[in-house]
């Protein structure tokens, strides 16, 4: 029987000293959302009895509703539904309440066609787990990819995100609790099967009272919440220390040389706009270095020497920034024969902000070019035992039996991981996006799309399934907007989706490609396809992971 574990910190001094504090203001003093008005960081609204908080800098228009656009407005009281945590939290009666969970909608419309005439103003339709409504005569426009608000002259106009799913999940069974320290319990219990056209989005655990001893789980989907399960009782002290289970790691991979400053080899972004440097862009802690080639005694950045490149590090160290050295990449290959080849190579870029090295491995390697980067590895740990050294490798969004990656070369990387026995600190990387042509045997396909969450989600639960990689060293990789494989559409949706998957099985690593890319426009390497604002995705990330 599957179980899902997750660790939780103990909190009951802070929830108990929460419960003291004074109520929030006054909704009467909180003025309602209205369109044409310009709203800055921290301004709050009232929007149908629920508060929200503006998260990020915008003039509104019609179509931008708060629960419409959560990359503007985060819900701060009035929510609708409890938000799914790792944390326990108390509850205010032992009754569930079916409610969608947090970013879900109502129902699907129909699914968009590109053959229909949608000639009737106001029609909705439905396009990757979004409800469109079209505002003028139209057909063959992707409403992922023409939509706007009203007045925008776009054919069509995004309702918020919903659900083909009508089914309350069934309540999670079996659950237990331990304590592994005195400040954090581990839970566990059964997963809970997906009811037809659903997906288990999230667990939501609940503490009973203000004691840390009980708790109880409950699984969501797209149509509400399950009933509580039976209860568990915390075994150990219920001391309300330190302590705490596996974070999850959050970066965006930035090509070095996009808008790069090759006098001085400092890296720079112009997604906002304006072309500055990559540091004074970044809202999220972490970016990934992409890419050096070569070998570990020489590499390369495309163009920029590495004493250039590491001109970098005081940069990000000064700016309070962590970041990844990546290797290899779609069109480059990274080799180092030696464990000390490789220690050498991380000293050049060394500091406290360093948190990991990454080998992106696409190009068919060979098996020995693998295994040296695997030895090498294993050497280099036990110089930097806090580093997390990830393998990234291509991947199919399916669970179907065979492949279990999508390339001969990921293939080999999990083989020979298991092979020689890497532990450590490390992570398999999946890149799920780019899966060919639509199709079950490469996606989880609905409504004639491949549907970017929850292949990404299959593509994990096959590495676990069929290799018996931990979820623990299990990481994955999105595209943002549109990827090179057309039809491919990650929506913000879809980053709550895996966000909440990745939470709930404790995976220790998600990123995105790549942050030049959260911009809206045409797609390519500096914006996404999409008209999402800019840095929109990267906040959808930090805001649903609970991290910077």
């Amino acid at each position: 029987m599957k179980t899902t574990p997750l660790v939780i910190v103990s909190t009951c001094v802070l929830l108990f000293l929460l419960l003291l504090l004074p109520l929030a203001s006054s909704a009467q003093t909180i003025p309602n959302w209205a369109p044409n008005t310009a709203y800055s960081v921290g301004s709050l609204v009232m929007f149908n009895g629920v508060e929200y908080k503006c998260i990020q800098a915008h003039t509104s228009q019609v179509g931008w509703e708060p629960p419409n656009v959560p990359a503007l407005w985060q819900p701060v009281s009035g929510n609708p539904g409890p938000t799914p945590t790792p944390t326990p939290t108390p509850t205010p009666t032992p009754t569930p309440t079916p409610t969608p969970p947090p970013g879900g909608g109502g129902g699907c419309g129909p699914a968009w066609n590109s053959a229909t005439v949608y000639s009737a103003p106001g029609t909705l339709v439905s396009r990757n787990g979004v409800n469109y409504k079209n505002n003028f005569w139209t057909q063959g426009d992707d409403p992922a990819t023409h939509n706007g608000p009203l007045g925008s002259g776009q054919p069509w106009t995004s309702v918020g995100v919903c659900s083909a799913c009508s089914t309350i999940p069934s309540t999670p069974t079996g659950l237990t609790a331990s304590a592994v320290s005195s400040g954090s319990t581990t839970l566990r219990w059964n997963a809970v099967t997906p009811p037809a056209n659903c997906s288990i989005s999230s667990y939501t655990i609940f503490k009973n009272g203000s004691s840390i001893g009980t708790a109880q789980v409950a699984a969501n989907d797209g149509a509400g919440q399950s009933g509580k399960s039976n209860t568990a009782s915390v075994t150990g002290s219920s001391s309300c220390g330190g302590g705490g289970g596996g974070k999850v790691t959050f970066a965006a991979y930035k090509d070095v040389t996009l808008n790069a400053d090759f006098n001085t080899g400092l890296q720079r972004s112009g997604v906002t706009g304006t072309v500055q440097p990559v540091t004074s862009a970044m809202p999220n802690q972490t970016l990934v270095w992409a890419f050096a080639t070569g070998s570990c005694d020489s590499e390369s950045w495309a163009g920029i020497s590495p004493s250039m490149e590491a001109m970098n590090v005081q940069a990000f160290v000064n700016a309070g920034k962590h970041y990844i050295i990546s290797t290899g990449g779609a069109n480059g290959s990274f080799d180092c024969s030696s464990g000390q080849g490789l220690i050498n190579f991380i000293n050049r870029y060394n500091s406290a902000n360093l948190v990991g090295i990454d080998f992106d491995i696409e190009l068919g390697q060979s098996q020995q070019l693998i295994d040296n980067l695997i030895n090498a590895t294993k050497v280099a740990e036990g110089q930097f035992p806090n580093l997390q050294f990830s393998f990234t490798i291509q991947s199919l969004g399916t669970t179907a039996a065979n492949p279990i990656t999508g390339g001969s070369a990921g293939t080999t990387v999990v083989n020979e991981i298991k092979r020689l026995g890497l532990g450590g600190n490390y992570v398999v990387n999946l890149m799920t996006f780019d899966y060919g042509s639509t199709n079950p045997n490469n996606c989880v396909v609905a409504n004639g799309a491949c549907d970017m969450g929850n292949s990404a989600i299959a593509a994990a639960q096959a590495l676990n399934q069929q290799s018996g990689i931990p979820f623990n060293h299990i990481g994955v990789t999105m595209m943002i907007g549109r990827a090179d494989t057309q039809d491919e559409i990650t929506s913000q949706h879809d980053i709550d989706t895996i966000d909440a998957f990745v939470i709930s099985n404790g995976l220790p690593l998600i990123r995105y490609w790549a942050f030049d890319r959260d911009t809206p426009g045409g797609g390519g390497s500096s914006s996404s396809g999409t008209n999402v604002p800019a840095l929109a995705y990267t906040r959808e990330f930090m805001n649903s992971l609970g991290v910077q």
